[in-house]
């Protein structure tokens, strides 16, 4: 094939050849046809059948310092230069908008290549891969780190139906050169896995035909070859539309379908950009995994899953979810989902399959973008096929693999079983074998238009079937290669990190000693008993360390940890704050700070106001059964809030989430020039940056004891950490720079005294004003007026939001003007889809 410097100095040639004949004449790469060896047969009148004819003078001649024989292909200069009629039954490609600055007929060409890079224009004659008996191809035999993707090099313009099929693209005179190259050298690869027959650069005429706005047409800006020219072609186009517009529907209904969904995927993510900042989903990226609709098995399958997948997850980007059938069907769970994985038990892809329906919603999820990894369910996708050996199929029995991990030299070999399922392709160019036995695919990677899927037949997330401790470690280092693929971030290597002791930190001498004469009575060896974790006081710093396990927490009294992790000075120099959080505890690392409680809150006096709060979290919660991730740099911090029964906040309890998740968006917006920063809430516990950026969320259990209500505020915001999606400080940064100011970016420490100063003082207006008063400034920052939502099922009947209803709940009006009170219906993806109609009190 040759090397680097083989193909630079190729690249170089065609170089030259364009600079020599580009503008007047056309450059054109083919294969040599028997008898032809020295150009195109002399009887043609034109270079490709897609371009128009010219007169009989047309010549063919072939640069002979580029040729490879051996490959059967060649360069060829073509005089006078070939030109596209694009009004005769072309396609536009969505987003083909990229064009010369000027493309009339009045520049030159010499001008028009100078000015814009993306100048030049050639055209691809492409045919289908051809197949074997059985329907499959066989996979591209060409090394990945060789081949080079036309659609890196350049920007799709328009298409045509037919044979053969035509691919009009714009790139830069060095990608061109590149794109020859790879051609001749037999690396050049297409998305949709047809094979390059014929490249030819060409002038263009006309517009094409855009399937989804027929304004982009006109905004392409192609070149046109001369006036003349272009009336000519104008003249005759609103003959060739309809008869067009019916060949088009013909080849390409399915195709037609695709696009359009690509358009409003594409024009959402566009509308969620704001300023300079990332584009992250308005919730961390979900891996959600389909294990199949049986009783018996699917909840055992999911949890093997999800300890596999978490074995080499990056921690801190991903939590996996377990999506049920009828969620697949009826919850927005694509809208998040980094990452589908469906699999299933022995057998289940022969008696558990998907219905039409089920399959056409996860392959829209797929040709959209979506990245899948499928493990034994049976799919036919356009290039992968995975189907299922039958129902009595059983596993094979462990047999040796060879397998050479990503960025490795080495080859590694294990026994496993394997589903003796049947995974083919249709596809050559758009799918590539990772792993093989005895010529059998085991695991491919296929590109499904706009997505990614990856078909396996080992049980990489099934580790519990791996026979020995080598197996499951090369299983482990297939299933992160694989997840790499499919660009999910891993860590293999990463391990929980060990749970440290608590340190217990009072604002006055006063807060300690009422904490510990309340709890003093109640220790018995130096343990307050409870559960689900006891607590055991000590002053030994090493014996703490030692005994910590998730049912017992060590706490040290009087002592502070490192300012490095915590700094209780900065903590207490801004909490203002008389009650709340005037006694913290704090820990490095602890499972979640929302069990933490219930040894001490009913004994405590009023005026002791405890907050727990973490650096890391290894099993943080969020609302419904979220999970919610724990990186450094976001505040973790869950705080005990004692009402009386009785009180305005006590008989409206609802409230009390609201009240918090607003307590946290003015303990920022409330300070001296960070009141525009565009922080809000959304209904019923999420705080957000605009509209589509989650950074925050409030979870509130609560109890009963006596005359008084306790609950258990847990807050988790992004305040220093970028992942996983995006954290204050970011905002912050993106703010002084668009705004040439200077405010200083915050602490955890700070964020954390503030939300206690501001909540306590909300508690207090609300106790005295009620409901009505609170919301007045609790809708100056949420997200939901006049929004409209669907009740039940996303097909279901459409309402307006118009705000909370007396109980704290989301009041809602239909279409006849009924109001209606909402709550969430419990789903993991979007709280404000579904909404269920409250029963009747």
């Amino acid at each position: 094939m040759g090397s680097r410097s083989e193909s630079q100095r190729k690249e170089q040639a065609v170089m030259r050849a364009l600079q020599s004949h580009g503008f007047y004449q056309s450059v054109a790469f083919r294969k040599i046809l028997q008898g032809d060896e020295e150009g195109w047969n002399r009887k043609t009148t034109r270079a490709s059948q897609l371009c128009e004819k010219h007169d009989e003078h047309t010549r063919f001649s072939h640069f002979s310092k580029y040729i490879e024989p051996n490959l059967g292909k060649q360069m060829v200069i073509v005089k006078p230069k070939q030109s596209v009629d694009l009004t005769k039954d072309w396609t536009s490609f969505i987003g083909s908008s990229v064009a010369p600055k000027d493309g009339s007929s009045s520049a030159s060409k010499a001008q028009r290549g100078k000015e814009n890079e993306f100048s030049f224009f050639f055209l691809l004659e492409a045919s289908p891969p051809s197949k074997t008996n059985d329907g499959s191809v066989k996979l591209r035999d060409v090394s990945r780190d060789r081949v080079v993707k036309l659609s890196d090099l350049a920007v799709p313009v328009a298409w045509k139906p037919g044979e053969p099929f035509g691919i009009l693209v714009q790139a830069t005179p060095e990608n061109f050169s590149k794109v020859g190259t790879a051609f001749m050298e037999g690396v050049l690869e297409l998305d949709d896995g047809l094979y390059v027959d014929q490249i030819i650069s060409v002038d263009v005429i006309g517009h094409p035909f855009n399937l989804v706005d027929p304004l982009v047409d006109k905004d392409l800006g192609l070149t046109l070859l001369d006036d003349e020219a272009g009336r000519k072609a104008e003249a005759g186009e609103d003959a060739r539309v309809k008869s067009g517009r019916a060949e088009r529907k013909k080849h390409s209904s399915h195709f037609t379908k695709r696009v359009e969904q690509r358009k409003r995927s594409v024009d959402e993510k566009d509308s969620s950009l704001m300023g300079g900042l990332k584009d992250p989903s308005s919730k961390p990226p979900n891996i959600l995994v389909y294990s199949g609709s049986s009783p018996t098995q699917a909840e055992g399958i999911f949890q093997a899953a999800s300890q596999a997948l978490e074995g080499v997850l990056h921690r801190d980007e991903y939590v996996v979810y377990h999506l049920t059938r009828d969620q697949l069907k009826s919850h927005p769970w694509a809208e998040n989902c980094a990452l589908m994985v469906t699999v299933v038990g022995e057998g289940g892809a022969a008696e558990d399959p998907f219905t039409k329906e089920e399959f056409d919603i996860v392959s829209d999820y797929v040709v959209t973008g979506g990245k899948l990894l499928n493990l034994g369910v049976a799919m036919n996708f356009e290039v992968g096929q995975y189907a299922a050996a039958g129902r009595k199929s059983q596993a094979a029995p462990p047999t040796d693999i060879r397998y050479r991990p990503k960025h490795s030299a080495d080859e590694v070999s294990f026994k496993t079983p394997f589903r003796q399922d049947k995974i083919t392709v249709t596809s050559e160019d758009s799918a590539q074998s990772l792993v093989s036995l005895k010529g059998e695919e085991m695991v491919v990677q296929c590109s499904e238009d706009l997505g990614k899927v990856v078909h396996s037949k080992l049980p990489l997330v099934s580790l519990e079937q791996a026979p020995d401790e080598n197996a499951r470690s090369c299983l482990q280092q297939i299933l992160a290669d694989v997840l790499s693929r499919l660009q999910i971030n891993c860590e293999p290597e990463w391990k929980l990190p060990d749970l440290t002791p608590c340190f217990l930190i009072a604002a006055t001498t006063d807060t300690s000693s009422a904490f510990h004469n309340a709890v003093k009575p109640h220790l018995k060896d130096n343990k307050l008993s409870a559960s689900p974790v006891s607590l055991r006081f000590t002053d030994n710093v090493a014996d703490a360390e030692e005994k910590v396990n998730a049912d017992l927490l060590t706490v040290l009294s009087d002592m502070t940890p490192s300012a490095a992790v915590f700094n209780a000075r900065v903590y207490k120099s801004n909490l203002k704050s008389k009650v709340l959080g005037n006694l913290v505890m704090y820990t490095e690392v602890v499972p979640t700070t929302m069990t933490l409680f219930e040894s001490f809150m009913h004994r405590v006096p009023k005026t002791v106001g405890v907050v727990a709060i973490a650096s890391r979290q290894t099993k943080g919660k969020g609302r419904g059964g979220n999970k919610w991730l724990s990186p450094l740099g976001c505040a973790m911090f869950t705080s005990h809030i004692r009402l009386a029964t009785g009180t305005k906040l006590a008989s409206k309890l609802p409230f009390l989430q609201h009240v918090a998740a607003l307590a946290v968006v003015e303990a920022i917006r409330t300070r001296p020039g960070y009141e525009t920063l565009d922080l809000r809430v959304k209904w019923p516990n999420d705080i957000y940056y605009g509209s589509k950026q989650k950074i925050g969320g409030i979870l509130v259990t609560s109890s009963s004891m006596g005359s008084d209500i306790h609950a258990l505020i847990g807050i988790g915001f992004n305040v220093a950490n970028s992942k996983p999606t995006l954290c204050v400080n970011d905002i912050i940064e993106e703010y002084n720079s668009k705004n040439h100011k200077n405010l200083a970016t915050i602490s955890v420490e700070e964020v954390i005294a503030w939300t206690m100063n501001v909540l306590e003082t909300m508690i207090g207006d609300f106790q005295r004003e009620g409901h009505l008063h609170f919301c007045k400034r609790y809708y100056t920052r949420w997200l939901h007026g006049n929004t409209v939502v669907h009740l039940e099922k996303q097909e279901g009947p459409e309402v307006t939001v118009i705000g909370l209803d007396g109980s704290g709940y989301l009041e809602v009006k239909d279409k006849n003007g009924k109001f209606i009170s909402l709550q969430p219906d419990g789903n993991s993806f979007d709280m404000l889809h579904n909404l269920i109609e409250m029963k009747k009190r």
